[in-house]
């Protein structure tokens, strides 16, 4: 069998097309998933209530389709270490596939399905059941594509390439909420027959594109390499716990400060302002899709300047970022000045979430040896989100009520979490940097 280097070698060409096609599949891939999150969210909050609980009262109909919504996040762990056990012991490519198709299946059956005057309480079932398949697929969707651009080309590039799939989750951000906006102007009656289904059927063009472009792609350069010495591992994520339980725990003051941060910005805040300060929720939706349009093109712009400057480096910045919004992002909302309420907002999302964004995926990854790589990554990236991202906005909100409507706790939440983000790094700065090969050797030896 040749070598994945000297093939890379000998087809400069190949490779590089190959590169640009795994990309263009992570990015898709990644809009997939965004559009289908973001869309369930705002579809549960504005008709699953009356369409698959009308039983209830308004209030209690809202509350039972948004659990509904939740309940994806109990399918996002078992999936993601599923796949990502399979892609790691068969390969990266079948697994993206697989976990994309998933995702398709999962949104398309949504706009499908029958309503609660069709088929009564089965509706509701089928709701849930088509949002755990969604959230399963999902559960590996991001990391994987993430392996996939770290482990194919040029590693001088590796945070470049990381960073891409970032564009498509604000992408996808954008589209969905833009898609449902529009989809809302209907008549109430088009709305609830038909209208809200669209959106999600809608979804099987953008699949149909991204099954298309990740068939071509080949496996990944170190998992060939992998599966051609023989050092596949048997049970990858308790290898991963096993020889590498260091790197998972700096993985979490990583990826949590992360995720803390991105429900706060696009989803407390969003919610402060409408409630607390009572503006229109079209303000708070307009200001987050202006944030998250400019940070489609700063993920790569940011990602791009990790591999001139270094990674570590443009993550402090980030942190640094967090430390003055949380300092002084209540103090600027207290203006109502729309303007400047929106240019904070873009400060908080598309520069320090996008710049955070843009190089956590290369951190975390770099920590963990190839065979249990994506497993490792899985147990850092799937409880944190379930155990952090989920609950915040709620904390958040009980932290204000608790301190009597003072918001400076949840400005201590954004500066503690940045300052644990930064000694994370500055910690473990060598592990975020050292080769793998020592811990490859490792890794295979004690599975055999």
């Amino acid at each position: 069998m040749v070598d994945p280097a000297q093939r890379s070698e000998s087809s400069p060409l190949s490779r590089r097309t190959n590169v640009r096609r795994t990309g263009w599949a992570a990015v898709i891939g990644s809009v997939v998933e965004y559009y289908d999150f973001t869309l369930f969210g705002l579809a549960a909050a504005v008709v699953f209530g009356r369409l698959f609980f009308p039983q209830q009262d308004p209030a209690a109909a809202t509350i039972s389709s948004l659990l509904t919504f939740a309940i994806g996040y109990f399918g996002r762990p078992v999936g993601g270490l599923l796949f990502s056990h399979f892609g790691d012991r068969i390969g990266r490519k079948p697994m993206l596939i697989t976990t994309l198709l998933l995702m398709g299946v999962a949104t398309v059956g949504v706009g499908l399905l029958p309503t609660y005057d069709s088929i009564g309480v089965w509706a509701p079932v089928l709701l849930a059941v088509c949002r755990v398949l969604q959230g399963m697929g999902a559960g590996a969707e991001y990391v994987g594509s993430l392996v996939m651009l770290a482990e194919s080309g040029n590693q001088r590039r590796a945070g470049l390439r990381v960073a891409l799939p970032g564009m498509g989750v604000f992408a996808g951000i954008v589209i969905a909420t833009a898609v449902f906006t529009l989809i809302s102007t209907l008549p109430e009656d088009d709305l609830l027959s038909w209208g809200w289904r669209v959106p999600f059927l809608a979804s099987a063009v953008t699949v149909g594109i991204a099954l298309w472009i990740r068939s071509g792609i080949e496996e990944t350069e170190e998992f060939t390499r992998i599966r051609s010495r023989g050092e596949v591992v048997r049970v990858p994520f308790v290898e991963a716990l096993r020889t590498q339980w260091r790197e998972v725990l700096l993985g979490y003051g990583i990826l949590g400060p992360y995720l803390l941060f991105s429900s706060l910005t696009q989803v407390y805040l969003l919610s402060y302002l409408t409630t607390t300060m009572g503006l229109p929720a079209s303000f708070g939706l307009l200001a987050n899709l202006i944030s998250s349009a400019l940070a489609i093109g700063m993920v790569p712009l940011f990602g791009f300047l990790g591999d001139v400057v270094g990674r570590q480096r443009v993550w402090l910045a980030g942190c640094g970022v967090f430390v003055l919004f949380g300092a002084l992002v209540f103090p600027l909302f207290a203006t109502a000045s729309e303007p400047v309420i929106v240019v904070t907002m873009v400060v908080g999302i598309s520069i320090g979430l996008a710049s955070l964004f843009a190089i956590q995926g290369a951190l975390v990854i770099g920590l963990f040896a190839p065979q249990h790589r994506l497993s490792g990554v899985v147990l850092v990236r799937e409880p944190a989100a379930a155990l952090i991202a989920g609950p915040s906005p709620a904390f958040a909100a009980w932290l204000v009520a608790t301190a009597g409507g003072a918001t400076w706790p949840v400005a201590a939440l954004f500066v503690g979490a940045a300052v644990i983000a930064g000694a994370t790094v500055l910690l473990g700065r060598r592990r975020f940097t050292r080769d793998h090969s020592q811990d490859e050797a490792r890794v295979t030896s004690s599975s055999r």
